[in-house]
C-alpha cells in the first residue's frame, strides 16, 4: 500500500468517525492550506467593508509596500489588482501580504497554479454577491474552479463552488466528485459522503458502487446511516469482489467475514447485515387526540424495520401538547400554530430549531384556529412561508386564512376563501396552496380553491371532488398531483381517495384504505408512498396505520401506533442529525473502532 493511498485511507476515517460523532450543522467550511507555502490556517471573515478598508490601512502603512501587485499566471499571464482586494476575499494573499515571508512586499507573484480567467472569475463571485447577482457557473465550471479556490482560500467563491457541486451530484457523478474534494475541501468531502450514503441504494441499483475502492466501500458499509436494504448486503459486496481483483479485496472479505450476523431489532432480523441502520427519513407523529385527552407520545415511524417507536424526546418542551393543530417544517425549523387542548382554542404559534434543538415563542396568529391544516410554498425569492387556512375559533367556522415568514416571526393577513371551512384540508400544488373539503357548520364541501398570490384572490377549482369530505387529508404528489385521501361524507367514514391533477383540472378515483377514517395524519414520504396514520373509524379513535405505494396502487396495513388517536399530524424528517437521537439507534463502536 503506497504513501497516498494511506494518507486516503486515514482522510476518509477522519471524516466518517467526525460524522458519527457531530451535527451537520456543525460543519463550518475550512479552507484547505495552500501548497508550498507557509500560510496554513483558517481565520473567521467577516464580509464587511469597514474590514477592506482596514486591510488597505495595513497594506499602504509601509512605504516600501505598493497598493498594487502583478501575479505571473499560468502562461506567463499577467494579472495586476490592487493588493487589498485580494487580501478582502483571499486568506492567502491577505496573509501573505501582512506578514513577514520573503516575498509579502514584492510587487510581482508568481502564481503558475492558476488561470487569469479563473481568478477573475473567483474575484467576481463575491462581488456580484455584494450586488445581489447570483453568478451563473455550470456544473463543469465549479469543479474547474475548486482548486484554485482552495488553494487561494477564498472562502466565498469557495462556499458557492461547494453548493454548485453539491446541488449538482448524481450517481454518475458523486464518486469523483468526492475523490477531488478529498484533495481540495475537507468541507465538500463531509457533503459529498453524506450524499452517497443517502444515494447509495440508486448507486447499487445502478452498478455505480462497483468503481469504489476497497477502503470507501468498507467505510461506507460501516456507516450505520447507509440507505440500504438489509438483504442487498451481501450482494454489495460478493458483486464488488467479483469486479475487483483478489490484490483489491483481501481485506473487504476478511471484514465481510468478521461482522456479517443476523442482528436484532429494529434493522431487520430476516437477513444477515453488516451492523444495525438507520432509516434516512421518519415520519413522525405529533399530538392527537387520545382516549384521555391530548396525546402525550410523540412517534417515529422506522421504515427498515416497519415499526413505530416512542421517540426519547430528551428536550425541553413548551406546552404544546395539541390536536387539530398546524405543523410544518420549514428550513430546519419545526413551526406548531393553532390546535386545541380540550379547553382552549389555540392562536400560538411555537417553533423548534431541529439544529440548535430549542424552542421559542412566536408571534401569534391573528385568528385563533383549531381543526384546521397548514402547508408551505416558496416566494419568488426561494423563501419557505407557512400558510394557515381555515378552521374554527370557537364561535364559528373560519373562511379567513394567514400567511407566517418564519424569517421575520410575522403572520399576515390573506383574502379571505369563498367558503368556511373547518376539517378542511390545505395543500401545496404546483407552488400555490390549494383548500378542499371541510365544513361550514351547516354543509360539507366537495370543492377546492388555490389562492393566487399576486392577485391575493382564491379562485376556485375548475371541477369538484366526486365526493364531499370533512376530516379528510390530503398531500403533494408531484408538482401538479395531489392526493386528497379519507374524511367523512355525512353519513360514515370514508375509506376512499382520489388524485387530482391541475394541468387537466380532473379527480380520478383511487383504490380504497384497508379502514375509513377521518380526522387522522397524512404525509408524503418519498417519491413513491404516502402514509396515514391514527383518526376515527366511525366507532372509536384509531391506532391503525397503511402505506399507499404509488407504484403499484395498492394499500399495505402497517404496525399500529402506540397509542389510539385522531386529530394527529404526521411529519417528514428527511437527513438531519437530530433523527440520531429520534430514533435512538445504538452505535456498533466495535465495527467502527475495528475497521
Amino acid at each position: 500500500m503506497n504513501h497516498r493511498t494511506i494518507q486516503t485511507n486515514q482522510l476518509i476515517r477522519r471524516i466518517f468517525r467526525t460524522m458519527e460523532q457531530s451535527d451537520t450543522s456543525e460543519y463550518q467550511l475550512a479552507t484547505s492550506p495552500a501548497p508550498r507555502t507557509a500560510i496554513d490556517y483558517n481565520s473567521s471573515f467577516e464580509e464587511s467593508p469597514a474590514k477592506k478598508v482596514k486591510f488597505a490601512h495595513e497594506l499602504t502603512a509601509s512605504e516600501d509596500l505598493s497598493p498594487t501587485v502583478t501575479l505571473i499566471l499560468r502562461n506567463n499571464q499577467e494579472f495586476t489588482v490592487e493588493r487589498s482586494l485580494l487580501s478582502f476575499y483571499s486568506t492567502y494573499f491577505r496573509l501573505l501580504f501582512t506578514s513577514d515571508f520573503r516575498d509579502s512586499k514584492d510587487p510581482v507573484h508568481r502564481i503558475r497554479l492558476i488561470s487569469g480567467p479563473d481568478l477573475h472569475l473567483l474575484l467576481t463571485i463575491p462581488r456580484a454577491f455584494e450586488q445581489g447577482i447570483k453568478p451563473e457557473i455550470n456544473l463543469q465550471r465549479a469543479v474547474e474552479l475548486l482548486e484554485p479556490a482552495a488553494y487561494l482560500q477564498m472562502d466565498i467563491a469557495l462556499d458557492y463552488i461547494t453548493d454548485i457541486l453539491c446541488d449538482n451530484l448524481t450517481h454518475e457523478n458523486i464518486i469523483k466528485i468526492f475523490r477531488l474534494a478529498l484533495l481540495y475541501h475537507t468541507s465538500l468531502a463531509f457533503r459529498v459522503w453524506r450524499a452517497m450514503i443517502r444515494q447509495f441504494q440508486t448507486m447499487f441499483v445502478t452498478k455505480v458502487y462497483l468503481t469504489l475502492k476497497e477502503n470507501e466501500i468498507i467505510g461506507l458499509l460501516t456507516d450505520k446511516h447507509l440507505n440500504l436494504r438489509s438483504e442487498d448486503e451481501k450482494t454489495v459486496i460478493s458483486q464488488w469482489i467479483q469486479h475487483n481483483s483478489p490484490l483489491e479485496s483481501d481485506r473487504i472479505v476478511e471484514f465481510a467475514e468478521r461482522n456479517f450476523a443476523r442482528r436484532p431489532m429494529p434493522d431487520a432480523g430476516q437477513y444477515e447485515v453488516i451492523r444495525v441502520r438507520q432509516p434516512v427519513s421518519g415520519v413522525i407523529s405529533f399530538g392527537g387526540w387520545a382516549s384521555r385527552g391530548v396525546a402525550q407520545k410523540i412517534e417515529i415511524f422506522n421504515s427498515r424495520s416497519d415499526r413505530w417507536q416512542t421517540c426519547k424526546f430528551n428536550f425541553d418542551v413548551p406546552d404544546i401538547r395539541r390536536a387539530y393543530n398546524g405543523i410544518s417544517l420549514v428550513e430546519n425549523k419545526l413551526v406548531v400554530y393553532g390546535g386545541f387542548n380540550g379547553l382552549t382554542q389555540y392562536q400560538t404559534t411555537t417553533v423548534f430549531d431541529l439544529n440548535t434543538k430549542k424552542w421559542m415563542k412566536g408571534m401569534n396568529m391573528h385568528d385563533k384556529r383549531c381543526y384546521m391544516t397548514g402547508t408551505t410554498t416558496k416566494d419568488s425569492y426561494g423563501k419557505e412561508l407557512i400558510y394557515a387556512c381555515g378552521g374554527m375559533n370557537g364561535i364559528s367556522r373560519l373562511r379567513s386564512a394567514e400567511v407566517y415568514d418564519h424569517t421575520t416571526d410575522k403572520w399576515t393577513e390573506l383574502a379571505d376563501m369563498k367558503w368556511q371551512r373547518s376539517d378542511g384540508a390545505v395543500l401545496t400544488i404546483n407552488n400555490q396552496v390549494m383548500s378542499v373539503g371541510g365544513f361550514d357548520g351547516r354543509h360539507l364541501h366537495g370543492n377546492g380553491e388555490i389562492y393566487d398570490p399576486i392577485g391575493n384572490i382564491w379562485m376556485p377549482l375548475s371541477s369538484n371532488m366526486r365526493t364531499r369530505r370533512t376530516g379528510c387529508s390530503a398531500v403533494s404528489i408531484t408538482d401538479n398531483v395531489a392526493m386528497v385521501i379519507g374524511g367523512f361524507n355525512g353519513s360514515r367514514r370514508l375509506d376512499t381517495s382520489e388524485m387530482f391533477d391541475l394541468r387537466e383540472g380532473i379527480w380520478h378515483p383511487v383504490p380504497v384504505m384497508h379502514t375509513g377514517r377521518s380526522n387522522f395524519g397524512a404525509c408524503h414520504m418519498d417519491s413513491y408512498s404516502i402514509y396515514v396514520a391514527g383518526g376515527f373509524d366511525g366507532q372509536a379513535t384509531s391506532k391503525e396505520a397503511e402505506r399507499f405505494d404509488l407504484r403499484n396502487r395498492r394499500w399495505q396495513a402497517l404496525p399500529d401506533l402506540g397509542e389510539q388517536k385522531s386529530a394527529l399530524r404526521l411529519v417528514r424528517l428527511s437527513d438531519h442529525p437530530i433523527l440520531d437521537e429520534l430514533f435512538d439507534i445504538p452505535d456498533d463502536t466495535e465495527i467502527v473502532t475495528t475497521w
